[in-house]
């Protein structure tokens, strides 16, 4: 009797996890939220898509660098931000950078863009898309 108990708490402690968990893995996974950066190198003639070529994480392969391209799906609930430096931030500190809304026709081709994206099967969905402003010139080094 003693022996059946130990087995099927075996079968319970042993089997059931590895019967449980990979449900749970598919799950956490449908809906994840994840950023890509990068550069738009192509938007649909109807504006419902766009192709981002992002470098990350860092790879080279036959000396050259590896960029994957994602093509990225916008929906109505697409939110649009421009990041800049100031002289006048808030924080107080010359040079930080603030975040101001703009639409969506202020998004351009070869923008460098951060898209907050949800993951939809295959599919991913634009949640917000964040153009950084870099003036030209500006090489991010000292001022």
């Amino acid at each position: 009797m003693r022996r059946l108990v130990h087995i099927a708490l075996a079968a319970i402690f042993l089997i059931l996890p590895g019967l449980i968990l990979p449900g749970l893995t598919a799950s956490a996974s449908a809906g994840e939220r994840v950023k890509h950066s990068g550069s738009i190198v192509s938007i649909a003639a109807a504006a419902k898509t766009f192709v981002l070529a992002e470098v990350g994480p860092w790879q080279v392969r036959k000396g050259a660098t590896v960029i994957t391209y994602l093509t990225i799906t916008l929906a109505p609930e697409t939110g649009y931000a421009i990041v800049a430096r100031t002289d006048q931030a808030p924080s107080g500190f010359p040079g930080d950078f603030v975040e101001t809304p703009i639409g969506p026709e202020s998004v351009y081709l070869h923008d460098y863009v951060t898209v907050d994206c949800r993951h939809e099967g295959k599919r991913l969905m634009a949640l917000k898309i964040t153009v950084t402003e870099v003036p030209v010139g500006d090489t991010g080094g000292p001022r």
